[in-house]
């Protein structure tokens, strides 16, 4: 049979992305205390598509993820990025990684323990020239309802709100990113909520 795939593509035309979304898979997220969190991913990858090519090798990028380990950190992601640019023979890779992340917290009253998810994404981005890597989180906080805390003696209620932080950290000499914790994001946007 013919590869139709592998023929020269005669109309000249280059895609800015092609590549894999929706896909659920099984990741490790090491925390602060480099300790490993196991959860479940939404990821995306893609690469441009070079005017020559007439599509991408889509079964290139699970084995790309697969070889990677699975194992995410800012340090993590460029070796990934890179790996899809050469496997791929693309000029520019992409990942996005949304997962959700746990941590045990205390209940304001009670304190007793239970596990809180705060949504995070992993999104990195490489070309011949820039390498980018940002990390989000989204946070639920809760809000003193100023009204509420105007016309009341005591007693005013809480309203419930999310912080989402998206931070874009510096790439160091040896391709990596500078560490950027959830757990410090989630900190930051905790000490920030108004009750």
């Amino acid at each position: 049979m013919k590869d139709v795939q592998n023929t020269p593509d005669t109309r000249n035309i280059a895609l800015k992305e092609a590549g894999i979304k929706n896909l659920s898979y099984p990741i490790t997220i090491l925390d602060r205390e480099d300790r490993e969190q196991r959860t479940v991913a939404d990821i995306q990858m893609s690469v441009s598509l070079p005017h020559h090519f007439k599509g991408t090798h889509m079964s290139r990028f699970l084995e790309v993820l697969t070889s990677s380990g699975c194992r995410f950190t800012g340090s993590t992601i460029p070796t990934v990025l890179n790996k899809l640019k050469q496997t791929l023979q693309a000029e520019s890779a992409r990942i996005r990684i949304e997962f959700p992340y746990f941590l045990t917290k205390k209940a304001p009253v009670s304190k007793s323990e239970a596990k809180m998810s705060y949504n995070c994404v992993f999104t990195g981005e490489s070309t011949a020239s820039t390498h980018d890597f940002v990390l989000t989180v989204t946070v639920p906080v809760s809000t003193l309802c100023p009204c509420s805390k105007e016309i009341s003696e005591s007693g005013a209620h809480n309203q419930r709100g999310y912080i989402t932080m998206d931070v874009r950290t510096r790439q160091l000499p040896d391709g990596s990113f500078v560490m950027i914790w959830i757990e410090e994001l989630v900190e930051i946007a905790e000490a920030s909520a108004s009750s």
